[in-house]
C-alpha cells in the first residue's frame, strides 16, 4: 500500500493541479491526509488476531506492533524531518540557535532513560498526544489558508479547542484507573489528583466545543463560506480522538493514532518539498534530487534505510549496556523522536509553507 500511494504521491503533475480549498487536490488530500484514518485501527486488529490464534502471546503481540510501526512509518516520517532542517543551509544560518538548541534533547534523553525513565516515557508520551493534535492544527490551518473564505478569529479558537479537548475526556479516566502502559511503564496518576474531577471537567470543556463547533459549522456551510475539507479533517479527528481511548489494550490504539499521524506527515513533507523547490528554496542537491523524481520511492527508502541504522543503534546499546530492551530502544529512539517534535513546532507555526 506504502508503494501505491508513493506513486500517486510523486506524479510529475503533482504542483500543477492543485485545487482551489484543497491542500493539493481532492483526489490527494482526502485518501492520504483525511481518510488515512482508515489505518487506525490496523496495529489492534493485528495484534487481536495474533493473539486470538494463539500465534503470540499478547507482550509478544504488542512488541512486534511497536517494532512494525516504527521501522514502516514511523521512523521515515521523523526522518523525513532533516529536509528542511539540517539539510537546509538556509535554515541552518537563519535559525542556528533554533537548531543547536535541539542538541539538548538527545542529553536530556540519555540521562532521564538512565535514571529517571518512567519520568522521561510520561514526558514523551505528554509531548507526543500534543504534538499528533498541534499536526492536526496545522493541516487545518493549511485548509484555512486556501479556502476562498476567512475565518474569524473565534471561529478557528473553535476549531482548536474542538481539536485539543477531544482526546482527554476518557483519556484522563483511564490515566485515573492507572490503565496506561507505555514502553512498559504505567503512566503515573498522582493519588491527589483524584480528588479533582478532571476527567468529568476535561468531559464538559469537551462538549462545549463540539456544540459549538457543530453550530457555527452549519451556519458556515449555510452562509457558503466553509471548507469542505478542513471540516472533514476536524470531524474524522474529533472522532478518532474521543473513541480512541475506549479500547482495553492502549499502547497498541495509540499506535495507531501514531500510524496515522506519520503516514499524513510523510506526504504532507514530500508536497511542502516540492512546493519548495518549485519556489527555489530548496539548496541541497541531495533532497532536490529526491523531491524531483516521479515517484516518492526513493525519497521514503532513504528514511527507512535511515530507521534500520537506528534498529542497529538500538542493539547496540542493549548489548553494550544493562538497559532493558524497552529503556534501550525508547532511549535511542526519543533521542531523534523528541528532536523531530521540536523542528515542527517550527514547520507547525508556518502554513504560509503549503501556499
Amino acid at each position: 500500500m506504502m508503494l501505491a500511494m508513493a506513486a500517486l504521491a510523486g506524479s510529475p503533475s503533482l504542483i500543477s493541479g492543485r485545487e482551489p480549498g484543497w491542500i493539493y487536490k481532492r483526489s490527494w488530500d482526502l485518501p492520504l491526509i483525511i481518510f488515512s484514518a482508515v489505518l487506525v485501527p490496523f496495529p489492534f486488529l493485528i495484534a487481536w488476531l495474533a493473539q486470538v490464534s494463539g500465534w503470540m502471546k499478547p507482550q509478544q503481540a504488542i512488541d512486534l506492533i511497536n517494532i512494525a510501526v516504527a521501522t514502516l512509518i514511523g521512523g521515515p516520517h521523523l526522518f523525513s524531518t532533516i529536509t528542511f532542517t539540517f539539510l537546509d543551509p538556509r535554515f541552518r544560518a537563519r535559525y542556528r540557535w533554533y537548531s543547536n538548541l535541539a542538541f539538548i534533547l538527545p542529553v536530556l534523553v540519555v540521562c532521564l532513560g538512565v535514571y529517571h525513565y518512567e519520568l522521561l516515557i510520561t514526558f514523551f508520551f505528554s509531548w507526543a498526544s500534543l504534538h499528533v493534535l498541534h499536526q492536526v492544527i496545522y493541516l487545518s490551518n493549511c485548509y484555512r489558508a486556501r479556502n476562498a473564505a476567512p475565518d474569524p478569529q473565534w471561529s478557528r479558537l473553535v476549531d482548536y479547542g474542538l481539536i485539543l479537548t477531544a482526546l482527554y475526556p476518557l483519556g484522563i479516566y483511564k490515566l485515573s484507573l492507572r490503565q496506561f502502559y507505555v514502553g512498559g511503564v504505567v503512566l503515573p496518576y498522582p493519588d491527589w489528583l483524584r480528588a479533582i474531577p478532571l476527567a468529568e471537567m476535561a468531559g464538559v470543556v469537551f462538549a462545549f466545543f463540539l456544540t459549538v463547533w457543530v453550530g457555527k459549522t452549519i451556519l458556515e456551510f449555510r452562509q457558503g463560506r466553509a471548507s469542505v475539507p478542513k471540516t472533514l479533517l476536524i470531524g474524522v479527528t474529533t472522532l478518532v480522538s474521543f473513541f480512541l481511548p475506549m479500547g482495553s489494550n492502549l499502547d497498541v490504539l495509540f499506535q495507531g493514532y501514531n500510524t496515522w499521524h506519520s503516514f499524513q506527515y510523510l506526504f504532507l513533507l514530500w508536497l511542502i518539498n516540492r512546493l519548495r523547490d518549485q519556489r527555489g528554496e530548496i539548496s541541497d542537491g541531495f533532497v532536490r534530487r529526491l523531491v524531483r523524481r516521479d515517484s516518492m520511492g526513493a525519497y521514503y527508502l532513504c528514511f527507512l534505510a535511515a530507521t534500520g541504522f537506528m534498529v542497529i543503534l538500538t542493539l547496540i546499546v542493549r548489548s553494550a549496556t544493562n538497559l532493558s530492551a524497552d529503556r534501550s530502544y525508547f532511549v535511542v529512539v526519543l533521542s531523534v523522536l523528541l528532536m523531530h517534535y521540536y523542528f515542527d513546532h517550527f514547520l507547525f507555526a508556518h502554513p504560509q509553507m503549503i501556499e
